[in-house]
């Protein structure tokens, strides 16, 4: 392995990208104490820029603000990620370890574009790109399916962004059934971030009590022909009776022109998917005359993947 090692000095990067739902069933908790779901999840062209250099067995981060979030909007949010909680970190030592690699770490940057809490999904693209890239320059020692092992070790949607497009996800994530290209159609997405963000864990506990308080049943998960999944998202009812405010956004996305416009996972990010761009910028001009538009904070323009 040593033959095969790059230069400790040599910078090497990724993009990582985001990602919307465009379907979230949730199913029951199972005994790991996640949720099953099933989820149409497309990526989208907002990217978290990772540099990275190799060490003598250290393993540091450092997060900046990218363009998209360069206002300093989400900077308390930036300085909490620490080393230790860190996905990427997590990513390179698993597969440090995998390899038996021994007396090397990695010294991550980090440029976030994707916001925290936002349900878009950036750490745990950040995860998966470090798996990929780790591959890459080591000659793809390890399968896809062994990566994605790997992968969902880390967290349950990381499995996901090892795909190249399209996919629908299924049990607790680590199943993935890859869709052709061109199969579902391109959209240009509107994202909205309000100034707050939603903890993924708080929300599946809220659902679990939503569930109760209304003597609903889960909804009874099986794998269905993709084209016959409905584009619903199962914690909008939830999300929506206490952050009124992404209701209002997904409404005035309707109201516009958006073919659909759905809370993207547990939230707090709202999207719309428009068929052309004229019409995706025609909503972001209209902002002002929303009323929630002060507390508005984000509003990003991007194609899917």
């Amino acid at each position: 392995m040593k033959n095969h090692f790059p230069s400790d000095s040599m910078d090497l990067y990724y993009y990582a990208p985001a990602k919307i739902n465009f379907s979230l069933k949730i199913g029951k908790r199972g005994p790991n104490n996640l949720h099953e779901i099933q989820s149409l999840t497309r990526k989208i062209g907002i990217f978290d820029k990772i540099s990275f250099k190799f060490t003598n067995g250290d393993y540091r981060i450092s997060v900046i603000p990218g363009k998209i979030l360069e206002k300093g909007i989400f900077k308390s949010e930036l300085e909490s990620i620490s080393n230790a909680d860190n996905m990427a970190i997590k990513a390179a030592k698993i597969y440090f370890k995998i390899l038996n690699i021994k007396n090397k770490g990695v010294d991550i940057l980090i440029e976030k574009n994707i916001p925290i809490k936002a349900g878009l999904g950036g750490g745990s693209s950040d995860a998966a790109g470090m798996l990929l890239k780790l591959n890459e320059i080591f000659n793809s020692p390890l399968s896809i399916n062994e990566l994605r092992k790997l992968a969902f070790g880390i967290g349950s949607d990381v499995t996901f962004f090892l795909t190249k497009g399209d996919a629908v996800i299924t049990g607790f994530g680590e199943s993935i059934y890859e869709i052709s290209e061109a199969v579902l159609p391109k959209y240009f997405i509107v994202l909205i971030i309000p100034d707050f963000g939603i903890d993924t864990k708080g929300a599946y506990n809220d659902f679990d009590d939503f569930l109760l308080t209304n003597n609903a049943d889960y909804y009874n998960i099986q794998y269905l022909d993709f084209k016959n999944i409905k584009f619903e998202n199962d914690f909008e009812p939830v999300i929506f009776r206490k952050h009124q405010i992404l209701r209002g956004i997904k409404d005035s996305m309707m109201q516009c022109g958006a073919e659909l416009s759905l809370l993207s996972g547990s939230g707090s990010a709202v999207f719309g998917a428009f068929k052309s761009k004229e019409k995706a910028v025609a909503y972001l001009d209209s902002l002002g005359s929303f009323p929630f538009n002060k507390r508005v904070v984000l509003g990003s323009l991007a194609t899917t993947l």
